[in-house]
């Protein structure tokens, strides 16, 4: 690590990181911002008449931020199954209609594994955290 090497966990690495392990309460945090953030979107784009020129960009505003929740949400709950020591693999469970609400309810309440795992020695934290 250089000296001007910033090595604390940031948003980028929450959102959007593929490494380590997230805790139910950020897990939780995460997903209420994503869901905050898309039902704003979708409030203002039913809001705004068809015929109007602000439907468009409300339009395009709420299918970017949909996507990128849902990229974000798949990132998150990767490191939530790490975090609960299980394999990345089950978070198509949030794919499966019938499953899905029950899959997301058992990441948010199912405590993670307590100490060092195969993903990292802390929670919150990348896997590569010095």
């Amino acid at each position: 690590m250089t000296a001007g090497e910033d090595r604390t966990p940031n948003l980028t690495w929450l959102f959007f990181g593929w490494s380590g392990r997230v805790g139910r309460s950020l897990y939780a945090l995460a997903w209420l911002f994503w869901l905050m953030l898309v039902s704003a979107f979708l409030t203002q784009l039913v809001a705004t008449p068809e015929g109007a020129p602000g439907f468009v960009w409300w339009s395009l505003g709420f299918f970017a931020t949909a996507a990128l929740s849902t990229v974000s949400s798949v990132m998150l709950t990767v490191k939530r199954l790490h975090d609960m020591n299980l394999p990345a693999a089950l978070v198509l469970c949030l794919f499966v209609p019938a499953v899905s609400f029950f899959a997301l309810l058992a990441f948010l309440v199912w405590p993670g594994s307590v100490g060092p795992n195969d993903h990292g020695a802390f929670t919150n934290r990348p896997k590569d955290w010095p």
